[in-house]
């Protein structure tokens, strides 16, 4: 696992990955905001500034105490999961009205969640992709 992280860009990266993983938390709470109406402005910023120091703070410290594979492990289980609360909103609420009514809400929750765990995948690519960068650039 050395090869995910070289010491002159450790904080960096790590950074940049809580970035990453920020603005996808952010997409999740305006997706909840949009949908349920019980969010506004103020407290989506609010969240995801928490949740840009939580994961910051959390990513140190698995990395430090815990090794980097860990690390590797607690950002897929991180995107996991917020990938698929998108998923099963988007699936209740965008979906039925875009395939139309004709097609079973199973189908539909499918649909979703095989788009999202897909969005979920690509992104986790991303992030290894940064994880290995040697340079800034």
């Amino acid at each position: 696992m050395d090869l995910f992280f070289t010491d002159s860009l450790y904080s960096t990266k790590v950074f940049i990955v809580s970035i990453i993983l920020t603005i996808i938390f952010f997409i999740l709470l305006l997706t909840r905001k949009i949908y349920k109406k019980k969010l506004t402005v103020s407290n989506l910023s609010i969240y995801s500034s928490l949740f840009l120091l939580f994961i910051a703070f959390a990513s140190l410290f698995v990395v430090n105490f815990f090794g980097k594979f860990t690390y590797v492990l607690f950002i897929a289980a991180t995107i996991t999961i917020i990938y698929s609360e998108i998923s099963f909103l988007l699936g209740k609420y965008f979906f039925p009205n875009f395939v139309s009514e004709n097609v079973s809400k199973e189908i539909v929750y499918m649909f979703s969640f095989i788009v999202f765990i897909n969005a979920g995948y690509f992104t986790f690519m991303l992030i290894l992709d940064i994880l290995k960068a040697e340079t800034y650039i």
